[in-house]
């Protein structure tokens, strides 16, 4: 309606000045050509008002958009980092319960029946994870390795190595240490296990691993240093296997302390009825 009347007042205001003086026509073109440029100046403003109306609508809802997808993706988030916390506590429950179990076990008063229960639980859980592997080492043993080390506990040449299950057949003896052929006497256990390997089993690699501070090797050293051993005959009797490593130790380093002859004597211990190489760790 503000455009019609626009234009007709217009209209109106040039037919009057046609009317009062015909003379006036150029001058009413004039005026009705500033009239025409002002109502579309007006239409234009009109016009970009409705765009930027519109514009503004389309931003507002855009903005709306926007913070629900945000509030959605907060949302989420959340949910997330709550399932991770609830996880995460349940993992740690379940930790703390272990611990709380194993505190049991190897507390002041260890209870061994217990220990040996906890140890089998817990390999009966490997075993199910790795169960397939067991089954095909029930009906195949090929070891790759035949290692004679110390009986020391401290000394599990399967977790030192990280060797699997059926990977090595391990020796265990007081000081390490291989007598050489009918040394032994009626019972060579050493050398069955080295037939049964190589022969049966057909082992290619054998080794032979000693240890630091082994109380075999210094009660060897200390005999002949002409010190008493608090050991047993049985004992005494087995440490005769290395006596020639011991003679050598001290006939190669005789101006040196004991505490050093007895470190070279751990370091140079090996077979005596192989060519096969020692390992020291």
């Amino acid at each position: 309606m503000g455009k019609i009347t626009c234009l007709e007042e217009g209209f109106a205001e040039v037919k009057t000045l046609v009317s009062c003086c015909p003379k006036l026509e150029h001058f009413a073109l004039k005026k009705l050509e500033k009239v025409v440029k002002e109502l579309e100046f007006k239409v234009k403003i009109c016009k970009e008002r409705e765009e930027l109306k519109i514009k503004e609508h389309e931003l507002k809802e855009m903005i709306e958009l926007k913070k629900e997808i945000l509030d959605l993706k907060i949302h989420k988030e959340l949910e997330e980092i709550k399932c991770k916390k609830e996880a995460c506590e349940a993992h740690l429950h379940e930790e703390l319960e272990e611990l709380k179990g194993k505190a049991d076990l190897f507390g002041h008063a260890i209870n061994p029946i217990e220990r040996i229960k906890y140890g089998f639980q817990e390999f009966k859980i490997h075993f199910e994870e790795k169960k397939e592997y067991y089954e095909k080492l029930a009906e195949c043993h090929k070891p790759k390795f035949l290692i004679f080390t110390d009986c020391d506990s401290r000394v599990d040449l399967c977790k030192i190595l990280n060797l699997e299950v059926g990977e090595a057949i391990v020796v265990r003896n007081v000081g390490c240490l291989v007598a050489a052929y009918g040394q032994e006497g009626t019972c060579p256990s050493a050398h069955a296990a080295i037939e049964y390997a190589v022969k049966e089993l057909q082992v290619e690699h054998i080794l032979v691993i000693g240890h630091t501070k082994c109380d075999a090797i210094q009660s060897l050293m200390k005999a002949h240093h002409e010190e008493k051993s608090h050991f047993s005959e049985h004992f005494s009797n087995w440490l005769k296997i290395g006596e020639h490593t011991c003679k050598h130790v001290k006939g190669v380093h005789s101006s040196k302390s004991f505490e050093e002859q007895y470190t070279v004597c751990e370091k140079v211990k090996k077979l005596r009825s192989s060519e096969l190489d020692g390992y020291y760790i």
